[in-house]
Order: structure tokens, then C-alpha cells, then sequence
């Protein structure tokens, strides 16, 4: 009788540990998983970054803010003749 019970507590407790090691690796198998998709979403974030940083150096650009500057707020480029240069005060005490 006592040989039976340390086998059968043994067998418990290699069935309880390989149960641990079953439930631990499919854990790891679903975190892995869940890292994946965050790095390929990370991935497209960034790509979508440049894109968008792309965009604004191309729309703040000076050919393609003049015309609109143009018609909406009625700007130019000045003439020669319609620049003026200030002469520039002299702090003396």
C-alpha cells in the first residue's frame, strides 16, 4: 500500500506539473501572438507617419501654398518696384 500511494502522489504531481508547463507555453504561444500584431500595427503607424509627414512638407510647400494664397487671401509675390527697404534706427544713447 505504500509503495502504491508515492507512485500514485508522484504520478499527480508530474501530471500537475506537465499541466503547469501546458497551460505556461500556451500563454507564451498567445502573448507572442499578441506581439505580432502589435509590432505589424507599429509597422503600419509609422508608415503612415512618414506618409503624413511627406504630406506636410508637400502641402506647406511654396508652389503649392501661392495659388491659394492667391485667391483666397488676394497675395502676391511684390514687384521690385514694390518692395520697400526701412532704414534701420540706430539705438545711441
Amino acid at each position: 500500500m505504500r509503495g502504491r500511494s508515492i507512485f500514485l502522489a508522484l504520478l499527480g504531481i508530474f501530471a500537475v506539473v506537465a499541466l503547469v508547463i501546458v497551460w505556461r507555453r500556451s500563454v507564451g504561444i498567445a502573448e507572442s501572438r499578441k506581439l505580432q500584431q502589435l509590432d505589424r500595427k507599429r509597422a503600419d503607424l509609422e508608415g503612415q507617419r512618414a506618409r503624413l509627414e511627406t504630406d506636410i512638407i508637400d502641402l506647406s510647400s511654396r508652389q503649392h501654398l501661392a495659388p491659394i494664397v492667391e485667391q483666397r487671401l488676394g497675395m502676391h509675390v511684390p514687384t521690385d518696384r514694390q518692395v520697400v527697404i526701412l532704414a534701420r534706427k540706430h539705438d545711441t544713447p
